[in-house]
């Protein structure tokens, strides 16, 4: 930076010179304040008073209405109790117009307004003075019958109008002097801001300019002394901030250099006991052999170690696993004079890996034990149901004279359990297949699917007059039969869960939003979603069973009110849980239910 000053000026006389400007500039800045002060104090004063006189203008109306109340009140009743207010207010009034005077004596329009405003106040007095008198000689009849008259009346009104129009014009002054003044106030206040900061600025950059001078003849290497030691704390301190194992060794696989985690690892707590010493020195002889072998390899070029997950130890023989990463250090020549290793505890994570691993195992288990089941479901289970169902229809059909009342009664109870554990076993059928003959997931239009279910629904549709209303279906990945069972059973129970002679109402409404409020966990934050809501006009049930109706087999109402197995919402839950979606129930017995079902918009390529 250039000298402002002539060279042949001494340091000496440059921070003369540099204190004098300085203090200079601090006088003018305090004379500046003082008298801007001054004119602020001036006028903050004037904005009292002009605040105390819209505050006393105010009362002056408040009291007016207090008189005007207590002669009402005296007018009706004859209380003389109810003159307090009025007696009180007549007081206040001609103090607060009295102090209005002494605090607008400098205005003369202000005291006109003042002046005709006692007139006024006083025929105001005057007239309520004579209705008192009124009231006090004659009844409550008579006084009324005088102030009813409209001569009397418009004379009180006109009155009282030109009070509160004169009480207002002196408010509007008042207050466009306040705004006046206020704004006066705040320009004082920007104006000495700015003189301040001014004053401040140039005193600043007089400063600087002084410290400059006198600052550039301290010594480059100091500076550089100083810039060196600033960075090796900030180093150590990025180091120690790390939570990874960091450390670096010499060509020698001498530490020279680690931070706190990996001190904190090694059971030190300063650099002292680490600077210097080799891996030997603290673990047992094989594994700091394996790392002089990575360390040697390293150093030499051959080799280097990049997120090796390898077994380790603590200094007291505790087994670990560590993620290690090694990397030679090159000096400007290309020469490599040392190695960084940063290494990161992953025992945890190995053991949650090996937790995954061993759930993965139990869930492939778990699939073929299902899918076995299906098989054995719809084979084996099923051949001797159906010999019993044939096998019954034949007694039924040959020996049914000769069984009795009571025999073919127990025949036709085993027949109709018999039918139940064939329903039964296809609904779990249903179940599991939901994921065992699952479909890729591809284009589906939700609303196409809808209308293919109304057609199959189409007899149960016509016999209950049920009138079923669509909108805002969505086109989403998914797996279309899937798709077709969801809103079959949904559908279904809509229009079979009704009170006898009620004509079902079913709304199917689609919506779509994006995922920013967590509404599906799976799905990352911002992907599209829709949501689905099948809302009927049905029986509904208690909320408490919410939850439950999800579950295989669980009915709300014996078999005798409605058919099925209760299987269907089961089969949705887990339809919707292969689509990383979600479904629940909204309902309140006796008002219907509502069921909203969350699916994502696009599926993963795999489902």
């Amino acid at each position: 930076m250039p000298n402002p000053l002539p060279s042949k000026l001494s340091i000496s006389r440059k921070v003369i010179l540099g204190v004098v400007f300085t203090l200079v500039m601090l006088v003018l800045i305090a004379l500046v304040s003082l008298m801007s002060t001054r004119r602020f104090l001036a006028t903050s004063a004037t904005v009292s008073e002009d605040r105390e006189v819209l505050e006393r203008s105010e009362r002056v109306q408040r009291y007016f209405m207090d008189m005007e109340s207590g002669v009402r009140g005296f007018m009706l009743s004859g209380d003389d109790r109810l003159l307090v207010a009025y007696e009180t207010g007549q007081s206040f009034i001609i103090q607060e117009l009295q102090a209005l005077r002494k605090l607008t004596a400098q205005n003369e329009e202000q005291q006109a307004r003042l002046s005709r405003l006692q007139a006024l106040v006083g025929r105001a007095f005057a007239v309520h003075a004579g209705d008192i008198e009124i009231r006090r000689e004659g009844d409550a009849a008579a006084a009324m019958q005088h102030f009813s008259k409209e001569e009397n009346r418009i004379e009180e009104e006109k009155i009282f109008l030109l009070i509160r129009d004169e009480l207002n014009e002196i408010d509007q002054t008042a207050q466009a002097h306040l705004n006046e003044l206020t704004e006066q106030r705040e320009n004082i206040g920007s104006v000495n801001t700015s003189l301040v900061l001014g004053g401040a600025v140039l005193t600043c950059i007089a400063l600087i300019i002084a410290g400059i001078l006198v600052l550039r003849d301290i010594a480059d290497r100091r500076r550089a002394e100083e810039t060196l030691e600033f960075e090796r704390n900030l180093l150590r301190q990025i180091m120690d901030t790390i939570p990874d194992r960091i450390f670096v060794k010499n060509r020698d696989e001498r530490f020279t250099r680690d931070n706190a985690a990996h001190r904190l690892h090694l059971g030190l707590r300063t650099e002292d006991g680490v600077i210097g010493k080799k891996d030997e020195d603290f673990f047992p002889a094989e594994l700091a052999n394996r790392y002089r072998e990575d360390d040697c390899a390293v150093l030499s070029g051959t080799k280097t170690m990049l997120n090796v997950e390898e077994p380790g130890a603590t200094t007291d023989g505790h087994e670990i696993w560590l993620e290690t990463t090694k990397v030679p250090l090159m000096g400007p020549n290309g020469q490599i004079f040392g190695i960084v290793g940063v290494s990161t505890d992953i025992t945890k994570r190995k053991a949650n890996e090996e937790r995954l691993r061993h759930y993965a195992q139990q869930l492939q288990r778990s699939n073929e034990e299902l899918q076995n089941f299906a098989s054995v479901a719809s084979h084996d289970l099923q051949e001797p149901l159906r010999k019993i169902q044939a096998f019954g229809d034949r007694l039924r059909a040959r020996f049914s004279g000769q069984l009795g009342e009571q025999g073919s009664d127990y025949l036709a109870r085993m027949m109709e359990a018999a039918d139940r554990m064939q329903t039964l076993i296809q609904d779990l059928l249903k179940l599991s297949r939901v994921t065992t003959r699952a479909m890729p997931f591809e284009r589906c239009d939700l609303a196409e699917t809808l209308r293919g279910v109304l057609g199959d629904l189409e007899l149960k549709i016509t016999s209950t007059g049920a009138r079923v209303t669509a909108a805002g279906l969505p086109v989403i990945q998914a797996d279309p039969t899937q798709m077709r069972q969801l809103f079959q059973n949904l559908v279904a129970n809509a229009l079979k869960f009704q009170s006898a002679g009620t004509r079902p109402e079913v709304l199917v409404v689609g919506r779509t939003f994006a995922n920013y409020n967590g509404e599906l966990p799976d799905v990352p934050a911002g992907e599209p979603l829709c949501e689905i809501r099948v809302q009927d006009n049905g029986i509904g049930f208690d909320p408490q069973f919410a939850e439950q109706i999800f579950s295989p087999f669980k009915r709300l109402h014996a078999r005798t009110e409605f058919e099925g197995s209760g299987i269907g919402l089961s089969v949705c839950r887990k339809i919707t849980d292969r689509h990383r979606g979600k479904i629940v129930a909204h309902s309140t017995e006796g008002q219907g239910a509502t069921f909203i079902v969350t699916l994502p918009l696009n599926q993963p390529q795999s489902p």
